[in-house]
């Protein structure tokens, strides 16, 4: 017999989790012994200049995560931003029963743990953990079933608050009541981020209905909150990873929200998917379809084949330059044992 796991189990696991990964954050950032770096080029001697950063609070709060997720629920899939990681000399036990008081749908009472893909951002907004813009900083850890984005956890250390949610259930914790939540006069606000700012303007102006302002900014969870609390009408971002929405997306749809990408296709979180949403996201509390940006505009799809295809280039380049600097440093120290 297949085994199985309860949703409220698991969920009660990942929210101990991410306040034990919000101390290890703390804990780092306290030494400040972060030993930045880019994850294409390596370290940097002007922080303020790498384009992928991550730290030792990253991966050490993976590691904390992942392992003990694995110990819990031995035969649950694990998929974080840091890649796999060894486990360390000792390994947390995380606490079930956090959400015992919570009346689930029955569906979620045993799931196939096959059918289970955890989604771990240990450290969202790392350039804003670096630069010491802490309240933004997030630990995310989406839950899906079947490859839906169906429960997650978004939790802010340096505020110490924290968000969870589950679709047909609803959300606990530290989010606006959700009386507040409700369609009111539009802002005509967006958060976008995009690596590629010329991408981000063809976008911009292919929205069916245009917007007073746009707030260019990272952290997709801090991001997919503020949609959520009224700050933001809508959040778009030009190509991020699932580990950076599973979680915001489960939350968002426990509340009636929604996300999807450019084309209003929603994603599919299984482990055998790549990793990369690589046609953007669009996360909105309410007129979803208003703020899609594709709807076939051929200025943006010939922005996007340029643009992108530029940005994949450089980012080739930069993985061979740390290829090849690698292969220096290893070629001299082989040298100088000679």
């Amino acid at each position: 017999m297949a085994a199985c796991t309860p949703l409220k189990s698991i969920l009660s696991a990942c929210i101990d989790v991410a306040r034990q990964a919000g101390e290890v954050m703390k804990k780092v950032k306290a030494s400040g012994k972060l030993d930045a770096k880019d994850k294409y080029v390596g370290p940097s001697l002007d922080q303020s200049t790498l384009t992928d950063p991550v730290t030792i609070a990253d991966v050490e709060s993976q590691r904390l995560i992942e392992h003990a997720l694995l110990k819990a629920f031995p035969g649950i899939i694990v998929i974080g931003e840091e890649g796999k990681l060894e486990p360390g000399e000792e390994i947390y036990t995380p606490k079930l029963d956090l959400l015992n008081d919570e009346k689930f749908p029955e569906r979620y009472t045993s799931i196939p743990t096959a059918d289970i893909t955890v989604w771990v951002d240990p450290l969202d907004g790392t350039k804003s953990f670096i630069m010491d813009n802490l309240d933004v900083v997030t630990c995310l850890i989406g839950i899906s079933v079947r490859g839906s984005a169906t429960a997650g956890v978004i939790y802010y250390p340096w505020r110490d608050k924290l968000v969870w949610g589950v679709v047909g259930h609803g959300i606990g914790g530290d989010l606006a009541p959700l009386s507040s939540l409700e369609p009111r006069a539009r802002r005509k606000s967006v958060c976008w981020f995009a690596e590629l700012e010329k991408l981000k303007k063809h976008a911009y102006a292919a929205l069916k209905t245009p917007v007073g302002s746009v707030t260019g900014t990272g952290s997709a969870g801090n991001m997919i909150i503020k949609v959520m609390e009224g700050e933001y009408d809508s959040y778009f971002h030009c190509a991020n990873n699932k580990w950076d929405t599973c979680a915001g997306e489960a939350i968002l749809r426990a509340v009636g929200g929604t996300l999807t990408d450019f084309y209003g296709k929603p994603y599919f979180y299984d482990k055998s998917m790549p990793h990369r949403n690589a046609t953007g996201v669009v996360a909105s509390m309410f007129d979803h379809a208003t703020y899609l940006p594709f709807c076939g505009d051929e200025a943006f799809l010939k922005a996007e084949e340029k643009w992108g295809m530029l940005y994949k280039v450089a980012s080739w380049g930069c993985a061979s330059v740390a290829l090849l600097a690698s292969g220096v440093i290893v070629a001299r120290r082989i040298n100088q044992r000679k």
